[in-house]
């Protein structure tokens, strides 16, 4: 029915071709050495349902994935049942969008990637609503990347700089785009929506699909046959990009901001204890599955493979053969199935770790973040959970605008939570808490004042904490003390205008003998200057 290249079109647009048109057949992929015989995977509807495979594999989905490393490798698709009923063959349930994603967090077709992103062209896009994103199962740092998406629509090129990992944001992009979950996005006047409201429902965009199973063509003459073929179909490449496209360059190896301590808050999950049945053998083998879990979360890429950083490539691959060998999840004795999460990513670890070390581009890369204090899986994860809070925290300018101080506090105190010194959260809370509730609940008064000596002992010059406690002191009467910390705004941000005006008053007063304090407010409210002074 359709034949091709993966190098051509690549593995994941196949299978979302299939899986659109609802097909149902093999689909052959032939190996990229020498070896007789092809993977096969019979669809049903366009869902995958049985699998043989050249490779062993404990279950189909991994079979699927296996293949995924092919670069140039034919494939065929045919009418007919070619799997059979015979020994080795695989059945399961796959999710072609979650199997997707996965194979490409350990591997991204460069070409294609570069091909789709630039596709997108210099428009802002969006993730289309209602898309499926569960499907995926995103991690941390590409849930992060969804949400900044979310937060501020924006050109691909845009968000891959904005967000510091451009190759998270790349391969997320890529996925999104391939699998329809994205949409143009275009930004309009609040007078255009009123006028559009008032009129008509505003009409939904029509998501084109991009990529996904362009090169699937028609081959003449093709003739679906019930035996084993023999032979792959011609190498017929289409012409590529060239593959030198320049991306936004990475921010992810700057330093944090001065701001941060590092004192991140991100639980890293480990096996729990074995239990009483196991033999000694399995026992010491659980164990050392823990010990390796915990350890390598500490640890760099040539750590982790016990390599020296002077290490040829070749060297490199021959020892990571040689721990494939022992923590292939495939391995793992039955008794120890519930370690297998932790094993898989033992592995993953190791073939991510091999990977970028024997590819001399990307050791270069990867040997700058290990300088600058990086590299790890805990450095990583920590990261993630810092972009995160961060990406969450920018909401809180909003609800507080909307006086929905319940839901902004929540969100300082998660923020609070993961990012233990960052004088921004306990000053914004303590600002809330001014604005909520003032000054006449003395419990209150003594949370506010505690939020502040957080804020002073990380930042003794924090421009938004001496902002809130002039408020604060000025709420209760204390106007010289005030005055004081006015000034400190003043002298620290001098396009303050609120604090230049404060200043400016309370000195003439002074100047005439008179209290600083300022006439009573009519209303007794606070100013919200929430906006100009909590920017990020």
């Amino acid at each position: 029915m359709a034949e091709g290249t993966l190098g051509a079109t690549p593995l994941g647009h196949v299978l979302l071709s299939i899986q659109k048109k609802g097909l149902s057949g093999t689909l052959a992929i032939w190996p990229d050495d020498e070896r007789p015989g092809q993977d096969r995977v019979l669809f049903r509807s366009g869902i995958p349902a049985v699998g043989r495979f050249i490779d062993p594999a404990s279950d189909l989905e991994h079979g699927m994935l296996h293949v995924f490393s092919r670069r140039n490798a034919p494939y065929a698709f045919y009418e007919a049942d070619l799997v059979g009923e015979t020994e080795g063959t695989l059945r399961g349930a796959v999710d072609i969008f979650g199997l997707i994603a996965n194979a490409l967090r350990t591997d991204v077709p460069k070409d294609a990637v570069v091909r789709v992103i630039r596709k997108l062209g210099e428009g802002a896009h969006r993730v289309k609503a209602g898309s499926p994103l569960a499907r995926f199962a995103l991690q941390a740092n590409e849930v992060a990347f969804v949400e900044l998406m979310r937060a501020e629509p924006a050109s691909a090129g845009t968000l891959i700089e904005q967000f510091g990992d451009p190759k998270v944001a790349q391969r997320v992009l890529y996925l999104l785009a391939i699998t329809g979950c994205l949409e143009p996005y275009e930004a309009a006047s609040k007078q255009k929506l009123r006028a559009v409201r008032a009129e008509s429902p505003p009409k939904p965009h029509v998501s084109r699909p991009t990529g996904a199973g362009a090169s699937m063509r028609e081959p003449t003459g093709a003739t679906p046959r019930n035996d084993r073929p023999s032979t792959p179909p011609n190498d017929r490449e289409s012409a590529l990009p060239g593959a030198d496209s320049v991306l936004p360059a990475s921010l992810s190896n700057l330093p944090p901001s001065r701001t941060l301590s590092g004192e991140i808050v991100a639980p890293r999950s480990l096996p729990s204890e074995p239990p009483p049945s196991l033999s000694p053998e399995l026992t010491k083998r659980w164990a050392e599955i823990s010990r390796v879990t915990a350890m390598m979360d500490r640890q760099n890429y040539f750590e982790m493979l016990g390599v020296k950083e002077s290490s040829e490539s070749g060297a490199i691959s021959k020892k990571y053969m040689t721990l494939a060998k022992t923590w292939h999840p495939d391995r793992l004795p039955s008794e120890l199935a519930a370690l297998r999460p932790w094993v898989e990513e033992i592995f993953h670890l190791f073939t991510v770790a091999n990977d970028t070390l024997t590819d001399t581009k990307k050791r270069v890369e990867y040997q700058k973040t290990v300088m600058q204090g990086g590299g790890t899986p805990e450095a990583e994860r920590k990261l993630n959970v810092m972009v995160e809070a961060a990406i969450n925290f920018q909401k809180v300018d909003v609800l507080v605008k909307r006086r929905r101080y319940d839901e902004a506090l929540s969100i300082c105190d998660a923020a609070m939570g993961v990012v233990r010194k960052e004088a921004d959260y306990p000053a914004m809370k303590a600002w809330i808490l001014l604005l909520r509730d003032g000054v006449d609940d003395e419990e209150t008064e003594d949370e506010i004042r505690s939020l502040l000596r957080t804020t002073f002992k990380i930042n003794p010059d924090h421009v938004h904490g001496h902002f809130v406690r002039a408020h604060f002191l000025k709420r209760q009467g204390e106007h010289d003390k005030a005055l004081k910390h006015f000034m400190k705004v003043a002298k620290l941000d001098p396009n303050n205008l609120e604090a230049a005006r404060e200043v400016r008053i309370g000195t003439m007063r002074h100047a005439r003998g008179r209290s600083s304090a300022p006439p009573p407010s009519m209303d007794g409210k606070l100013p919200n200057f929430l906006g100009k002074f909590f920017k990020k």
